[in-house]
């Protein structure tokens, strides 16, 4: 303001060119003072433009904005400098700098495609910085810069990938960040043409309900995309529920998917080897899901899967109840089965669901401690149970059997999982539980010798 004033007290006016003196010297110092004068003007309101956005906290965000904004400020600058300060005609310049222009744009025609591309996309903002995208095969995280001529997005292990602003015009962006709220989480199940639509569509929705991390609002879908000549692709949306993070969820969700579609599919009768099972192939291979009988012989398991005894419960049915000593190892066969907790209002949460060849009740025959939840049947199932008479004989014949249960029950316990009684008076410090363990399946073994 106040070079403004003093630049037009003494004659000076920016907008007009320089007037010619007979000093050279001065006449020099007119067109500085004018010069300095635009490019001052260009800058002060570049800075009046950026604490616009530094108020509003949208600096981050719209950094490619103001760097057109300063373009443009210092461009129209530079001009009125050439028009104003040095007096020299626009047409004679444009005239030029068009022929110049049209070599530097041949010469540069990918720069200036990702610059006008990027100028489109912060026109219509797909995306802004932290937003987390997806642009088909290119690239998957969250966007951390947008310049002239690319953006930049983080990817989930950190990695930095730079992608052309001009591949993203030609792109699918799918922008998980906006609208704002929960997003459902899209999930693609290809399996062969020879199972049937329907089963496949009923083990993924009983995989659905198996997952804890997926909220039940809104309802989760299972859509039949695709039908080919060998293989038949399935689409799954469903909604998370906030604590989990999708690569978890996914995660359990395929491998509930794998384990019930298997329940489907493996023949209850196959050849001769298992024909003396009651059980047939399934039993079987629900006596080898408990991975500890892998140091077994396969004699041995196929013993074990002739002593399953089949039970069938229907949707809301207490498997086993809370405070109660399971008398058996019980594997799931098939549907869903809940380890529900009572909260302090009174109310029932689900702490963990269990599909297809995975078992519960296992601290009961192998260390005669009572179950902290209740297991409860959320659908139609059948479990396969195996009873403490035969877990005490496979005991007494491998000790380190019991010995490998109790550390399985003791990294479950750890990791609030293995939903057993402890004793107030056992410590969690190191080898505290263990040891507790061992003392259980001492007593267990003293009391049958």
């Amino acid at each position: 303001m106040l070079l403004t004033v003093s630049m037009l007290r003494y004659g000076i006016v920016p907008t007009q060119a320089a007037h010619r003196f007979s000093d050279p010297s001065v006449h020099f110092l007119h067109g500085v003072l004018e010069t300095g004068w635009w490019l001052l003007a260009a800058a002060t309101t570049m800075a009046v433009v950026r604490a616009y956005y530094v108020v509003g906290y949208r600096l981050r965000q719209n950094r490619f904005t103001l760097d057109v904004i300063a373009a443009l400020l210092y461009l129209g600058a530079v001009i009125a400098i050439v028009a104003d300060v040095f007096d020299i005609p626009l047409k004679g310049v444009l005239a030029t700098s068009g022929a110049l222009a049209i070599i530097l744009g041949l010469a540069l025609q990918s720069t200036l495609s990702d610059l006008f591309s990027g100028l489109l996309i912060n026109a219509t903002s797909p995306y802004r910085v932290g937003d987390s995208v997806t642009l088909d095969e290119v690239a998957d995280g969250e966007v951390v810069e947008v310049t002239w001529r690319a953006t930049h997005i983080a990817k989930a292990n950190r990695d930095m990938v730079v992608v052309p602003n001009s591949v993203i015009a030609k792109s699918r962006i799918v922008n998980r960040s906006f609208p704002l709220g929960p997003h459902a989480t899209v999930a693609k199940f290809e399996t062969t043409t020879q199972l049937r639509p329907s089963e496949v569509v009923h083990a993924l929705e009983l995989a659905l309900q198996t997952c804890v991390g997926i909220s039940k609002d809104p309802k989760p879908s299972v859509a039949t995309t695709s039908i080919g000549r060998r293989t038949a692709m399935y689409g799954i949306t469903f909604s998370r529920t906030g604590e989990r993070s999708e690569v978890e969820v996914l995660n359990k969700f395929y491998d509930a998917a794998h384990r019930h579609l298997e329940s489907f599919t493996v023949p209850l009768e196959h050849g001769n080897e298992f024909a003396d099972i009651p059980g047939g192939t399934l039993a079987y291979r629900l006596v080898e899901a408990i991975g500890i009988f892998g140091m077994l012989s396969k004699d041995q398991r196929i013993q074990l899967a002739k002593s399953l005894v089949r039970r069938e419960c229907a949707p809301g049915q207490v498997l086993l109840g809370a405070g109660t000593c399971s008398q058996s190892i019980s594997i799931v066969g098939y549907g869903v089965v809940a380890a529900s907790a009572t909260q302090d209002s009174g109310g029932h949460y689900d702490i963990v669901r269990l599909g297809p060849r995975e078992y519960f009740g296992e601290s009961g025959p192998i260390a005669g401690i009572a179950s902290m939840v209740t297991f409860v049947a959320r659908t139609y199932v059948i479990v396969y149970e195996l009873p403490d008479h035969a877990v005490m004989n496979l005991l007494k014949q491998h000790a380190d059997v019991a010995h490998a249960f109790a550390a399985k029950l003791e990294a479950r316990e750890r990791k609030g999982q293995a939903l057993m009684q402890v004793s107030p008076e056992v410590h969690m410090a190191e080898n505290g539980l263990m040891q507790w363990l061992h003392r259980c399946i001492e007593a267990i073994h003293h009391k049958l010798a």
